[in-house]
């Protein structure tokens, strides 16, 4: 999934650190790629010998957003949304050249369904982010307890994540393509899609978010949201 599914489906009201971490595997994915594999469970298991609560909950935060994923990949609705959106996206990827179709639309389920929680949750969308700042310093000990190699690097760009604030302009649908063509930067794979068919491509993305969400009901939504009824 992405970062504010992983929140808004799995955070702890009383856990602020737990809640920052349940995006921090796809922060370090996303900000230093070569050191983004750690061993959270054996941090984690370390730290119950000491009274640090808010990184033994950091690294609990880290491990769900690992379940969490499993777990959403296996789910019903993605399968179903998969067999909903698949041909009509297979369509637009051959007819503007978008590489790995299968590797998009994966991507795009899981953007769209940023969007829609973004859309009907702004004011969780902004604790998100206010979390993410109050909990730097957690962050910060946890790069250390990691040996992460880049700290620097990592809190430079996790200071900017911050600061720009993009999720939210999920809520105009252009930002997903735009966010599905950066996702494309960042792994290698050809953007010459994007740079030469943008309006049609958001006009596709556009006319099938439009299918697939008034849908989500039937395709099992409220299974995915269940996620965090245990913490509340």
């Amino acid at each position: 999934m992405n970062f504010f599914s992983h929140f808004l489906i799995d955070h702890k009201p009383t856990s602020p650190s737990y809640n920052v971490a349940l995006v921090m595997p796809d922060l370090l994915r996303n900000f230093t790629p070569k050191s983004c594999k750690f061993n959270f469970e054996e941090k984690r298991n370390e730290l119950r010998l000491c009274e640090k609560t808010s990184l033994t909950d950091f690294f609990s935060g880290c491990i769900q957003h690992i379940e969490r994923d499993k777990a959403f990949h296996q789910s019903l609705f993605f399968e179903q949304s998969y067999a909903l959106i698949r041909d009509d996206w297979k369509r637009t990827c051959l007819e503007y050249n978008i590489p790995k179709y299968w590797f998009s639309l994966h991507v795009l389920i899981e953007i769209m369904l940023d969007k829609y929680f973004i859309d009907n949750n702004l004011e969780k969308l902004t604790l998100f982010y206010n979390q993410l700042v109050s909990e730097r310093n957690t962050v910060e000990e946890a790069l250390e307890l990691l040996q992460h190699p880049q700290p620097q690097t990592f809190l430079e760009r996790y200071d900017r994540f911050c600061e720009i604030r993009y999720l939210f302009h999920y809520q105009d649908i252009n930002r997903v393509a735009f966010a599905m063509h950066r996702i494309y930067m960042q792994i290698g794979l050809d953007t010459q899609w994007y740079e030469q068919h943008e309006s049609a491509i958001v006009s596709a993305i556009s006319n099938i978010y439009e299918r697939w969400h008034v849908q989500l009901p039937e395709l099992g939504l409220d299974e995915i949201q269940r996620g965090n009824e245990s913490h509340q």
